[in-house]
């Protein structure tokens, strides 16, 4: 059972933002705080002054097992089984607030041809419930007399860990080894970028990025560690081009975006990412003796071990002898110039697992002047076959949906440099 249990953390973050969540004692919880980077009190995140003010009484219905705390201010409260109220942290008279929130519940639900959610969808929450698995947000928006108002924001979104004592932390530039993976040692940490905030608009847009703040931040591919039973790096997944897709805003979504209603995690929101096949078709899982890529294309089935995406001429899934399962649908950027000019895009409108959540917006011939805030088109479409049909280049990436319950947390200031320990019993 417990290779199905760390199977499950395949599904984390569309592959591309999540790390194992919890902490030894290497520093990565020394000053508690909710401000933006932690720079700043008056931000909005109560510096690091212990936040004691939660709105809400502890949820005995929240999915703790034996990982605390269970009691005291980090306790997990509300509909969403919160740790700190983001609400509690606003101050009226600061020109900043910032929200933090770690996904309590993360779920891809695009990839059942390959990765069935209904055999390992569970295993994946359990790993979510056990604190296991953290992807964290930190939105700063602009406010006056306690309102948001419309100006330039800042965010932060990646892979963290749990620090045991109810915080959570980002993983820093010095956290990846370097002797794995692609090598480069700040390949783990998260990046800050600045954001437009409108608060007339409702949903994910609220808070956005320009096309041109977003393109490299989107296009630097996320690398995060998988961890064996052990709780040692067994493998890093990389994926490319998050967004966020769906997700709602206002005074009533500040501690809880989703909800927990009867034993089960009610989602409100989803996110986007992309699974390269170059950067998942290299570095084996140890304990499934595949790698990623070999997962998303030929699923768990007996001798997928025996075809490298890159080297397996690609056919048409179900016809005869075709390994095939599910043929990549996107494309993305891989060269320096191409990661100047467009992001990562569905370029192939026909797996029906995307449907209706994400359409093509591709054109036949390589666009010019990408900018997709001026309504131009994503980038060129792809051929999933990869036999140059209509001129189109070869579809090099798939594309991945997950839905989330989002909730209220206290991020720390420092990020952390080292892999979580085990907080079962703590």
């Amino acid at each position: 059972m417990r290779n199905w249990a760390f199977l499950g953390c395949l599904f984390a973050c569309c592959l591309g933002l999540s790390a194992a969540g919890c902490g030894g004692d290497d520093g990565g919880s020394d000053k508690p705080t909710g401000g933006a980077a932690g720079k700043d009190s008056a931000a909005g995140g109560g510096g690091s002054e212990p936040v004691v003010d939660n709105p809400d009484e502890p949820n005995g219905e929240c999915p703790l097992g034996d990982v605390g705390p269970q009691t005291g201010q980090y306790a997990p409260k509300g509909k969403c089984c919160y740790r700190t109220s983001n609400k509690a942290r606003i101050k009226p008279d600061a020109a900043t607030r910032t929200l933090e929130y770690r996904l309590n519940y993360f779920l891809l639900i695009n990839q059942q041809k390959t990765i069935d959610r209904n055999i390992l969808g569970s295993v994946t929450i359990n790993r979510y419930d056990g604190e296991e698995q953290s992807i964290l947000f930190r939105l700063t928006e602009p406010q006056a007399n306690g309102k948001v108002v419309k100006g330039t924001g800042h965010s932060q979104i990646g892979g963290g860990r749990y620090n045991c004592d109810g915080t959570y932390s980002f993983y820093s530039d010095k956290a990846a080894p370097p002797d794995v993976g692609t090598k480069k040692i700040d390949r783990w940490s998260v990046a800050e970028f600045e954001t437009q905030v409108d608060p007339d608009k409702k949903d994910q847009n609220m808070v956005r990025p320009t096309w041109e703040a977003s393109l490299p931040v989107k296009n630097r591919p996320s690398s995060l560690p998988y961890l064996d039973d052990k709780f040692q790096l067994d493998w890093e997944g990389e994926s490319q081009g998050f967004d966020i897709i769906e997700m709602p805003t206002g005074e009533e979504n500040l501690d809880c975006i989703g909800s927990r209603k009867e034993a089960k995690w009610v989602p409100a929101g989803k996110t986007i990412a992309f699974g390269r096949v170059d950067l998942n078709d290299t570095d084996v899982i140890d304990q499934l003796g595949v790698n990623f890529c070999q997962l998303m294309a030929f699923g768990r089935l007996e001798g997928a071990a025996d075809h490298k995406c890159q080297d397996t001429p690609r056919c048409e899934p179900g016809s005869k002898d075709c390994p095939w399962q599910r043929l990549p649908d996107s494309l993305c950027p891989v060269t320096d110039d191409e990661m100047k000019s467009w992001g990562c895009h569905l370029g192939y409108n026909d797996n029906p697992d995307n449907a209706p959540t994400v359409k093509t917006n591709c054109t036949k011939e390589p666009p010019k002047d990408i900018n997709t805030d001026k309504g131009t088109s994503e980038g060129q479409c792809c051929d999933p076959l990869a036999k140059g049909t209509d001129g189109l280049p070869a579809c090099n990436a798939w594309l991945q949906i997950n839905e989330f319950v989002a909730a209220a947390v206290q991020i720390t200031d420092k990020p952390t440099d080292n892999l979580q320990e085990s907080c079962h019993g703590k």
